[in-house]
């Protein structure tokens, strides 16, 4: 195992990377809200699922660089580094689960409308 710390400007271009395309494509949804109503539901699920997903990557790359700086209030350092990488898991799967429900979703709603024209 090498000893190497990870450079930090590296971690702040992937960290912030991700949530400027993260906050891009919440913004492409809010404005697919707009353009069409009919969605809204499916494209809120998958709103909370990306913002669960910041969430969870801000806190992976928070633990993995150290980065806390007392956010919690735990002393050890690598039980801090743990909880921080569960806490980020947990915000995953919720997100996950966002995104399932948003693709259940939509498949619900397009196979209805296929249904639907295929009768005509």
């Amino acid at each position: 195992m090498n000893h190497y710390e990870l450079n930090s400007v590296f971690l702040a271009i992937l960290e912030w990377g991700y949530v400027a395309v993260a906050a891009g494509i919440i913004l492409f949804t809010l404005w697919s809200v707009k353009k069409y109503p009919e969605l809204k539901t499916i494209l809120l699920w998958l709103i909370v699922h990306l913002i669960l997903m910041i969430g969870a990557h801000l806190l992976f790359w928070m633990g993995l660089g150290n980065q806390s700086d007392g956010l919690t209030p735990i002393d050890n350092a690598v039980d801090q580094i743990h909880f921080l990488m569960g806490v980020a898991g947990l915000l995953w799967l919720m997100g996950m689960l966002c995104l399932v429900l948003c693709i259940q979703l939509l498949k619900d709603r397009f196979s209805v409308k296929l249904k639907k024209s295929g009768e005509g």
